[in-house]
């Protein structure tokens, strides 16, 4: 209750204090790191990699295992689709004490679980080809290595997670998504 009788408007926010401020930031941005390092795993769980063939001197692909070369950025985006659009939802719901901070917060972490997701994967997966194809026996088959090559792929993490957030901030305030 006001001094002047008026009755606090609904929605109005209380003058937050530092330390609930770094905590919302820390939690999210932790929560973030999680998700980023698990979906680099299922990520690398998921690829399927295309092999190279060692023939003389270099590696040949025949195109059944090129049609593979976009399995990575595939699943890539499929996790990261999933993964954004989850965790939008689920990080915009716990924290939405200050809704301009939350947002800032999961586009802030979405992109650092992108970037995570992709080292994960990157380190997870096979290494590189040259130099396996230099070591190998005529014949032998090689991997691909996992990682993304189409750089727009890491904008689905936060397009996804804001997406999610637009589902929590635009659902009716009496229904909250908890």
């Amino acid at each position: 209750m006001t001094t002047t009788g008026e009755e606090p408007v609904a929605g109005a926010e209380r003058p937050r204090s530092r330390t609930t401020v770094l905590r919302d930031v820390a939690a999210a941005l932790a929560g973030y790191l999680v998700i980023g390092v698990v979906a680099g795993v299922l990520w690398w769980l998921l690829f399927d990699p295309a092999m190279f063939t060692k023939v003389r001197g270099r590696g040949s692909m025949g195109e059944l295992e090129l049609g593979k070369r976009f399995n990575a950025d595939g699943w890539y985006l499929v996790v990261a689709a999933f993964s954004g659009l989850v965790s939008g939802v689920a990080v915009t719901a716990w924290r939405s004490r200050d809704l301009l901070l939350t947002t800032g917060l999961v586009v802030a972490g979405s992109c650092l679980a992108a970037a995570v997701m992709a080292l994960a994967g990157y380190v997870l997966g096979p290494g590189d080809p040259d130099v396996a194809l230099a070591a190998a026996q005529v014949g032998a088959q090689v991997p691909v290595q996992l990682k993304v090559t189409a750089y727009t792929a890491y904008l689905v993490w936060p397009v996804a997670t804001l997406v999610g957030a637009l589902i929590v901030l635009w659902s009716p305030p009496d229904r909250k998504l908890r």
